[in-house]
């Protein structure tokens, strides 16, 4: 089973048309058909259901797609890891992590430089679906609110602030800090259930026996900033502040409101030093990142 005739497996299948994925791959139609003829008897199954004027996935092309990519990918990373070494380098790794994450922690880390692994790219998913994304070997690097499962090596990387964001004019901007038993005192623009920044608080505001004034919730940070911007309340992200926002650091009592941060990987990964020395830097730039919140040490 030759790499190059999954390549055209999966042009064939991303496209849907012979004639395309011909184009994509720069070779010729017949050509490509009978690689692909090939492949079918070589796995002794049709892969696509051919019908006049139509070209569809069959369910073992269906069942057969995220194997032919994890080959593929799996080959490029090693052409990539070889490449580096050859150079000296490091490669370059893709990692996925919740939007909030990627906003607040990868991109700038990234943008700060320096030695080290640096980032290919990075994917935006659900904090619940980070770790299956990168079981699917779609990332080299996964990070969540909580620990990765086994058999993924798993390390803290931090906490990062679950912050109230206030508008200009409202009397607690410019302010560094507000308690919990006041905050309730204020219209809460909140993420919905799903997300950890609700989570921790609703979990502060319980334990303190509190209620909060009034609520509204949201599927969107941006949009929460957005509605707090205008003045419409007082909103709770881990997103860093826009709009002319003021990040507030929330005071529970037993300390700032935080969501915990965790990475994992494959203990198997071909790059597996690279994977982990790029957790460490970013375990370093998380707590860097939330002492120079706090103006003290958070540790």
């Amino acid at each position: 089973m030759e790499l190059r005739v999954l390549r055209y497996f999966l042009a064939v299948a991303d496209t849907g048309s012979v004639t395309a994925a011909a184009q994509r791959v720069h070779v010729t139609q017949p050509s490509l058909s009978r690689q692909i003829r090939s492949l079918e008897q070589e796995l002794g199954v049709e892969l696509f259901d051919r019908r006049p004027g139509a070209l569809a996935l069959s369910a073992a092309g269906r069942r057969f797609r995220p194997v032919a990519r994890d080959l593929v990918r799996r080959a490029e990373q090693a052409a990539e890891v070889m490449a580096a070494t050859r150079e000296g380098g490091q490669p370059a790794l893709t990692v996925v992590a919740p939007p909030a994450t990627v906003g607040y922690l990868l991109a700038p880390y990234l943008a700060r430089g320096g030695a080290g692994p640096t980032l290919r790219d990075a994917i935006q998913e659900e904090p619940s679906r980070v770790f299956d994304t990168l079981a699917r070997s779609d990332a080299d690097l996964g990070i969540s609110t909580s620990p990765a499962p086994a058999p993924l090596e798993s390390v803290f990387l931090g906490r990062t602030p679950v912050t109230a964001q206030v508008a200009p004019g409202h009397p607690w901007h410019g302010r560094a800090s507000v308690p919990l038993g006041e905050l309730v005192t204020e219209h809460l623009i909140l993420m919905t259930r799903a997300n950890a920044a609700r989570l921790v608080l609703d979990e502060a505001v319980a334990r303190g026996g509190l209620t909060p004034a009034g609520v509204a919730e949201t599927g969107s940070s941006a949009f929460a900033q957005a509605l707090a911007a205008a003045g419409r309340g007082v909103c709770l992200v881990t997103d860093r502040a826009r709009f002319g926002l003021s990040e507030v650091v929330v005071d529970t009592g037993d300390g700032p409101l935080t969501v915990p941060l965790h990475a994992g990987w494959d203990a198997s990964h071909y790059a597996r030093a690279s994977v982990r020395a790029f957790a460490e830097g970013l375990r370093e730039y998380c707590e860097q990142q939330l002492v120079a919140l706090l103006g003290r040490d958070a540790r």
